[in-house]
């Protein structure tokens, strides 16, 4: 048996838009994590995959923790002077030092409470108190009361 078929059966055409903006645009091949005393540039951080900006974050980290370190040995002279450069004079500390304070609230409660003594404070809790009225229980009258 011979078949034989003429014209465009199927047309395939990759001009649609859908279709566009479902296929994956080429990117540039990420850059390979630098050596521990090279910086990396903002480009080459956002350019990368997750592990690579892992990498790059685990080296930024171990670098500030080594800075940190170093911190008071080559800059820690800075804290016995002044901005003027004079010596400062440094502060005894108590030996012995109360954490709660006698003049002033040491809690949030005690700090709202420090508030109603005012004036103002008992103006507030008077309104609070008539306003809030409905909602209180009240005494029923004793015909209502079926016990």
């Amino acid at each position: 048996m011979n078949r034989q078929t003429t014209g465009i059966l199927f047309s395939y055409t990759n001009k649609s838009a859908y279709h566009d903006s479902c296929v994956p645009k080429p990117t540039a091949p990420p850059p390979e994590p630098s050596a521990p005393g090279k910086l990396n540039k903002d480009g080459d951080y956002n350019n990368c995959n997750a592990v690579i900006q892992d990498v790059i974050w685990k080296q930024s980290v171990h670098a500030e923790r080594r800075c940190l370190k170093n911190w008071e040995e080559d800059w820690g002279f800075l804290t016995d002077y002044d901005a003027k450069g004079n010596i400062k004079e440094k502060e005894e500390l108590p030996e012995k030092s109360n954490m709660f304070s006698d003049s002033i609230p040491n809690t949030n409660s005690g700090n709202y409470g420090n508030r109603l003594v005012s004036d103002a404070g008992k103006t507030m809790q008077s309104l609070e108190f008539k306003f809030f009225s409905e909602g209180r229980r009240k005494k029923l009258p004793k015909e209502m009361i079926c016990y």
